[in-house]
């Protein structure tokens, strides 16, 4: 409960703190109302013989007062409830957000628990900011309205029967309690099919969606959401059954104890021992201990269990942290003014200086929960301020080392040194500077839904324009150069807006662009790194969906950048990384062999030339040409 309060005590303290006097308040109206109501009910019989009196009048003017301030505190209390629970959800989605992407490293990312507990709360979410809500105003006003009408109810009729009427709606809440607790354990254990579920439904919505169609495969990805979402919610929805079972037992049993105390205070007044004034009094207390709902813990029970699964995957402590440096401010005068608040969060530009020597020394790599090493015994040299590149076939482990030279993932045995510096070594903060030095174009490169400029400029740390529909155009000299590099001058030349059109076509005057446009983009990002002081360039086959025109301009680009970096090429074409001096061969995690194109093609047994030799005659094949 103090987790779940303290989520949104941070999110949103000043609603959150007029919710809950507002919500005493309305608490405190709750048993006066009835009582002074039933105590004017009990004073008309006297009314008639000695007219009115000032009892009666005070009377009168407290049951007034206090439907006044009920209902101011309903209004203002549904007003701070609004805010509450936006600001919540709103902290909820950030602090999932920056749990997954917070961190330079992928350990959290990848992990299968981690990745399982992000979705429990994720489908959950709703229900923390609602629970944040029932916390703070139906909770405290039920609970006052138990203990004063409680306490009311013994003083004007007897002491044993608000014993009666409360013990029911105890035993019933903390029934409920449990079952919520319950519930909450029962879908949590089916993270997993949550995980598929939504997999299922990102597809077919996603970028697979036209070939999703083309095969026919729509009804094959219905049926396994739909068989994810039961093997989730069946469990759930039977758990969930059998706790409404025993709550209507609860239920009769409160309407016995009230039925109990109803013909006693009767059958009192019959007999002389209770006056109706007391009577009349006491009833309408009854009626609202009878309408006490404590039930509403069981939906703050599950969510409390929801915000301990969150708080193991993001520490409170750490969110809060960083959360001043993410936070942009809501009452921007104009769009310009948010974006000039968001630049200001942003990470800062590549430090520049010298580029490093980059060393793996015997390094070895397992990922977690797996046994199998990807990479054993690696020992290889990127020389400083020269290019290099690597070679191997599909699951040589050619991928995996890149992340070993970010700092995405740490070596399991072995060191990978910066210019004599272990990575290892280094917190994350330093990590993450580390990442800010690296110019990366990489297999699955960011396709950000914004303009050209910005999926270009984003590169040195900043934003170019941060607006979608603007008519502010900043200087792109920038832009350019690094666009004549990367080949893709007449790609913007060729848009409606140039630097300017979203790269999205489901925005305004926006487009998409083919795989091999998109690539070139994402080079001409990286470029634009290496200009703004990133001092290590690392291209995992960049030329993957370029044409042979593209490919040729992007080697000749390569070379020249690379004087000015120390850099890595990763390629399976042959011609990509044929001019590079430096030519390492990875072989089932290992380096196998180094040396230049001409040194490797003189080893007639050598894995380079092999590899070279059968993607030549490939080509000839293809072409008609002589190997």
């Amino acid at each position: 409960m103090r987790a779940l309060a303290g989520v949104g005590w941070r999110a949103a303290p000043g609603p959150t703190a007029a919710m809950l006097v507002l919500s005493l308040l309305a608490g405190v109206c709750g048993f006066v109302i009835p009582l002074l109501t039933g105590q004017a009910v009990g004073q008309v019989p006297s009314l008639l013989g000695r007219g009115v009196t000032a009892t009666f009048v005070l009377t009168l003017a407290g049951l007034l007062s206090a439907l006044v301030v009920s209902s101011l505190a309903s209004t203002l209390g549904d007003a701070a409830a609004g805010i509450s629970e936006g600001l919540v959800r709103h902290a909820v989605d950030l602090r999932i957000g920056w749990t997954q992407s917070s961190r330079p490293g992928l350990t959290r990312l990848e992990d299968p628990e981690a990745s399982r507990a992000i979705q429990v709360v994720r489908a959950r979410a709703w229900e923390l900011g609602y629970a944040h809500l029932t916390l703070f105003t139906l909770i405290p006003t039920q609970l006052v309205i138990l203990v004063g009408g409680a306490i009311s109810l013994g003083v004007v009729l007897t002491w044993w029967a608000p014993l009666v009427l409360v013990a029911p709606v105890l035993v019933a809440a903390e029934h409920a309690r449990r079952s919520g607790v319950s519930q909450m354990g029962v879908f949590a254990r089916r993270g997993e099919h949550q995980k598929h579920a939504a997999s299922a439904f990102a597809q077919g919505m996603g970028k697979g969606a036209k070939e999703i169609r083309v095969f026919g495969l729509t009804d094959l990805l219905l049926e396994r959401m739909e068989h994810h979402n039961a093997a989730t919610y069946h469990p759930f929805w039977r758990r969930r059954r059998a706790a409404a079972g025993l709550g209507l037992g609860w239920a009769l049993a409160q309407s016995v104890a009230v039925l109990v105390v109803v013909t006693w205070a009767v059958g009192a007044y019959g007999t002389g021992r209770l006056e109706l004034a007391q009577v009349a009094a006491a009833l309408p207390l009854v009626v609202a201990l009878m309408r006490v709902d404590l039930s509403s813990t069981a939906l703050v029970s599950r969510a409390a269990a929801a915000t301990r699964t969150l708080d193991e995957v993001a520490a409170p402590e750490e969110f809060t942290a960083v959360s001043a440096r993410i936070a942009v401010n809501p009452r921007a005068d104009s769009e310009q003014d948010l974006v000039a608040t968001i630049a200001q969060g942003l990470a800062v530009a590549p430090p520049g200086g010298e580029p490093p020597e980059i060393v793996f020394d015997d390094v070895g790599f397992s990922y977690p929960g797996q046994s199998t090493p990807v990479l054993e015994g690696v020992d290889l040299v990127l020389p400083a301020g020269a290019a290099s590149a690597l070679v191997g076939v599909n699951g040589a482990g050619k991928s995996t080392l890149v992340k070993l030279l970010a700092a995405a993932y740490l070596p399991t045995s072995g060191r990978v040194l910066v210019d004599g510096e272990d990575l290892a070594d280094l917190d994350e903060e330093g990590r993450a500077a580390w990442q800010r030095r690296i110019a990366p174009i990489s297999q699955e490169f960011l396709r950000l839904p914004l303009s050209i400029g910005d999926n270009v400029e984003l590169g040195s740390g900043r934003i170019w324009s941060g607006i979608i529909e603007t008519d502010h155009y900043p200087d792109h000299a920038a832009l350019d150069r690094a666009a004549d590099r990367a080949g893709i001058t007449d790609l913007v030349a060729g848009l409606d807006r140039r630097w300017a059109t979203p790269l999205d076509k489901t925005m305004p005057g926006g487009t998409d662009l083919s795989g091999g446009e998109w690539q070139r983009v994402g080079l001409a990002r990286a470029l634009r790194a290496v200009d703004a002081g990133a001092r290590v360039l690392v291209l995992d086959e960049p030329a993957a969906a370029l044409d042979v025109e593209s490919e040729s301009r992007l080697v000749a680009g390569y070379l020249d950048v690379a004087r000015a970096t120390t850099s890595l090429i990763i390629s399976h074409r042959f011609s990509v990384v044929r001019p590079v001096d430096h030519i390492h061969v990875l072989d089932r995690g290992r380096i196998v062999e180094s040396g230049s194109h001409d040194e490797l093609m003189t080893d007639p047994d050598g894995v380079y030339r092999g590899l070279f030799s059968l993607q030549a005659a490939r080509y000839a094949e293809a072409t008609g040409e002589p190997s």
